[in-house]
């Protein structure tokens, strides 16, 4: 798990660079990094929005369930949380090159302190929303029976998938008009590529036998979350690139979502074959008991 983690982090840093000493480009040519505003008040009012929306959805889940996964699962959403401030800085040096939806504006350390945080909180509400929604039976259960889709040879699948991202990410300063919005397939289609290379299953593993659940849900949850913090941003005087059609932008906050689900259950895999005591270990009894011999 960490080794694909490191591949996965280290591809998405090294490849873009590489295309853009080939194409004879200079890293001087890109523009210093930005974060879409000078003002930290709209990333302070999204980082606030955010937290009471993860509380929101725990506790919708476990008025459903009975399960709270932000207590019960404290290091799980920890681990996830630290990958989405990551994730979220690796979109934000993608977008150096092609630039899409970030608009310049110097960085320091508060608005990167501030970042971090909105970036950390984005990964386990899209989590969250999903769990809320698959908690409906019903939901699943429709989507359970959808159409099916053949698949492809492992081998086969796993080298176009390679061939995609090696192409998207080299030609992304090459080409911006042509790549600028088939570059954010590449970080899910990278996922995608390392799980078959180390024979583990992707998110559409469902799809051969018709069950679509965690894939609609999954895209639901980035659109929800995407949307809210779009909007509350917008509302509390940020300012991002507008897209020229908004299809493509619920499109990205979709896509957004299915990458967020695929990271999960790779780290996931961190507490695969533990028991569940292993997991969540009980606290000891607080009165010491002793016993006497005869």
């Amino acid at each position: 798990m960490k080794t694909r983690l490191a591949v996965f982090v280290g591809t998405l840093l090294l490849l873009p660079y590489i295309g853009l000493l080939l194409s004879g480009g200079q890293w001087d040519e890109l523009a210093a990094p930005y974060i879409g505003h000078s003002s930290l008040t709209p990333s302070v009012v999204v980082l606030l929005a955010l937290s009471g929306y993860l509380w929101l959805a725990n506790f919708m889940i476990a008025s459903r369930s009975g399960n709270a996964p932000l207590t019960m699962q404290r290091t799980y959403f920890a681990a996830m949380a630290l990958a989405g401030s990551v994730l979220g800085w690796l979109l934000v040096y993608l977008d150096l090159y092609v630039k899409t939806w970030l608009t310049g504006a110097d960085i320091d350390f508060a608005s990167a302190l501030v970042q971090s945080l909105v970036f950390a909180a984005l990964v386990p509400a899209v989590l969250l929303t999903r769990a809320w929604l698959g908690s409906f039976s019903g939901l699943l259960k429709r989507l359970s029976h959808w159409h099916t889709l053949p698949t492809p040879r492992h081998d086969s699948a796993t080298f176009v998938l390679i061939a995609w991202v090696l192409l998207l990410l080299m030609s992304c300063t090459a080409w911006p008009a042509y790549i600028s919005g088939l570059v954010w397939l590449a970080p899910l289609l990278l996922l995608f590529s390392l799980q078959l290379l180390w024979h583990e299953s992707t998110i559409l593993a469902g799809i051969p036998h018709g069950d679509w659940g965690r894939i609609v849900c999954a895209a639901l949850s980035g659109l929800v979350v995407g949307d809210l913090a779009l909007s509350i941003y917008h509302l509390a005087g940020g300012t991002l690139l507008e897209l020229p059609n908004l299809f493509f932008q619920q499109l990205g906050f979709a896509l957004f979502g299915l990458l967020c689900l695929q990271l999960g259950d790779v780290i996931a895999e961190q507490w695969r074959g533990k028991t569940r005591a292993q997991v969540f270990k009980k606290k000891a009894f607080p009165i010491p008991v002793v016993v006497k011999k005869d």
